[in-house]
């Protein structure tokens, strides 16, 4: 078990370093200390190596999320907690491989577009996360109406989209303009919404 953890964090090293398509499997192996056929005794294919990479970002930021967000006792740690996540976002390669790296070649971001379009299961799963996101955050909001934190008249559903979009789209911005301060715009976003929202 041990080797193959090891071989799909390699492999996502690579793949963040090199993109999907040029690292191959006989660079993995090297990184690794094995052989390719070592690598086929685990894994069947290199697109099953990329899916054991993609299931390795679910159960780690799975797992991250519940550390950075379970403490949130009010919605508006909550929102400060995930606005503030947004620097946090641009580091997922970091997060996954336990280690501070400098910038990669290609962003997780990259990764995940040319894996939609590879593989329609994999979009299916994309997809699904950011619906239970959205549905996860909507839920905070109605319980915030109901403890009077925020205005009855918002539609929660709406706003969780709206928050979801404006995550997704400054993260997206950051990593093509590398001047956004994601730190100092985050709180500054949080703070905006909250004025917004706030009973």
């Amino acid at each position: 078990m041990e080797t193959k953890l090891r071989i799909v964090r390699e492999a996502l090293r690579l793949f963040m370093d090199e993109g999907y398509e040029r690292a191959s499997l006989n660079d993995i192996a090297a990184a690794v200390g094995i052989t390719k056929p070592a690598i086929y005794h685990h894994f069947g294919s290199k697109d099953d190596l990329f899916q054991a990479v993609l299931s390795l970002f679910f159960e780690e930021m799975g797992r991250w999320s519940a550390e950075r967000f379970g403490t949130c006792r009010t919605l508006r740690e909550f929102l400060e907690a995930v606005f503030s996540s947004i620097g946090a976002f641009q580091q997922v390669a970091d997060i996954l491989l336990k280690e501070e790296r400098s910038e990669t070649s290609y962003s997780v971001l990259e990764l995940f577009l040319a894996a939609s379009k590879k593989d329609p299961a994999f979009r299916k799963r994309l997809e699904e996360g950011f619906v239970r996101m959205r549905t996860g955050l909507a839920e905070k909001l109605r319980e915030a109406q109901g403890r009077g934190e925020i205005r009855s008249d918002i539609d929660c559903e709406t706003l969780a989209f709206e928050i979801h979009a404006v995550i997704e789209g400054t993260g997206l911005i950051a990593y093509i303009d590398k001047s956004v301060d994601v730190d100092a715009i985050g709180r500054r976003m949080s703070e905006s919404t909250w004025r917004l929202i706030e009973a």
